[in-house]
């Protein structure tokens, strides 16, 4: 894997700034009043300084658009066993060609 993405999955991944970092929790990047919170720490994704990322910008309005017509068209919930019970959803952190899915 790439040094710099290491680093930057280090500084991503830091249970410091980030309890359980390895958990899907969406809420930690919300205020308590349910405002998005402005977290510096995420834009080291993109890079920083003059060698940032010129789509970054792109990149999040495409994102809120395609989840925002996903949830407008789609009812998306957990699946369920033959039973009706929810299936739990396991993730995992998969590793292919140094890249981190």
């Amino acid at each position: 894997m790439n040094v710099n993405l290491r680093y930057l999955r280090a500084i991503l991944h830091d249970p410091e700034i980030y309890p359980d970092p390895e958990e899907f929790k969406p809420e930690r990047f919300l205020n308590p009043d349910g405002t998005v919170r402005d977290d510096p720490t995420l834009s080291l994704a993109f890079g920083a300084g003059k060698r940032g990322c010129p789509g970054r910008h792109v990149v999040d309005a495409t994102i809120f658009i395609v989840t925002s017509s996903v949830l407008s068209v789609f009812n998306v919930t957990k699946a369920k066993d033959e039973n009706g019970y929810e299936i739990p959803v396991r993730p995992a952190v998969v590793i292919d060609r140094e890249v981190v899915m």
